[in-house]
C-alpha cells in the first residue's frame, strides 16, 4: 500500500493521552498523543496514525490549537485523555486532519535508498499535524451570494468566449431566473 497523500483528510478521533515520552535514552519529555483513523473513502480508509508532539514552549500554541479542536477544555494536561474521550463520546469524534511529508535525511531508510541508486524519490516521513483545523465545510449559499456568483461566472464564460478561449465554453449562457441556471 502506498503513503497517503499530504493534504488533507478527514478522520475519527479515537482517544487522545498525555504523558511523559523517553524520546533518548534517559530523556523523558511531556507529550501528547492523539490517535486517529481515517474516514475518506478510498485505499486509506479506517488507516490509523498518531499525532504526537512534545509539549514545550515552541509547540504549545500549535498543540494547545490541536487539543481545543478536540474536546480539551483548557484547564490542565492530566484532563487530556478524559475531556477527548468525552467530546468523542458526544460527538462520534468526526474531524479533520492534516497530512504532512517530510523527506528523510539520515537513517536506515535514507541509506537503504541511497545504496539503490536513489532512485526514485527520497523517502518520506508521513506525519500527522494539527487535528481539526482543515478546511471547514461549505454551508449553504444565500441567495443574494448565489445570484452574484452566477454574474460573475456568466461574465467570466462571456468574456472566455470573445476571447476565443476555445475551452468549450464559447457560449456563455445569458442571464436568466433562478431555476434555469445550468450550473
Amino acid at each position: 500500500m502506498s503513503d497517503i497523500a499530504a493534504g488533507n483528510w478527514k478522520c475519527k478521533v479515537i482517544d487522545g493521552f498525555f504523558g511523559d515520552v523517553e524520546q533518548r535514552i534517559g530523556v523523558w519529555l511531556p507529550t501528547v498523543r492523539i490517535n486517529i483513523e481515517i474516514t475518506n473513502d478510498g485505499p486509506h480508509k479506517g488507516q490509523r496514525y498518531s499525532y504526537e508532539e512534545a509539549v514545550d514552549n515552541k509547540q504549545a500554541p500549535y498543540i494547545a490549537r490541536t487539543l481545543k479542536a478536540v474536546g480539551w477544555k483548557c484547564r490542565k494536561m492530566t484532563d487530556v485523555a478524559a475531556d477527548i474521550a468525552e467530546w468523542v463520546s458526544r460527538t462520534g469524534g468526526e474531524s479533520t486532519v492534516e497530512i504532512k511529508h517530510i523527506e528523510i535525511k539520515r537513517g536506515k531508510k535514507f541509506d537503504t535508498w541511497v545504496a539503490d541508486g536513489a532512485k526514485g524519490s527520497p523517502p518520506v516521513w508521513v506525519k500527522v499535524g494539527a487535528i481539526g483545523r482543515g478546511p471547514k465545510p461549505l454551508r449553504e449559499s444565500t441567495q443574494e451570494n448565489l445570484r452574484d456568483a452566477d454574474d460573475a461566472m456568466r461574465a467570466a464564460l462571456a468574456e472566455d468566449a470573445g476571447r476565443g478561449g476555445g475551452s468549450g465554453y464559447d457560449d456563455a449562457p445569458p442571464p436568466s431566473d433562478e431555476d434555469s441556471i445550468p450550473f
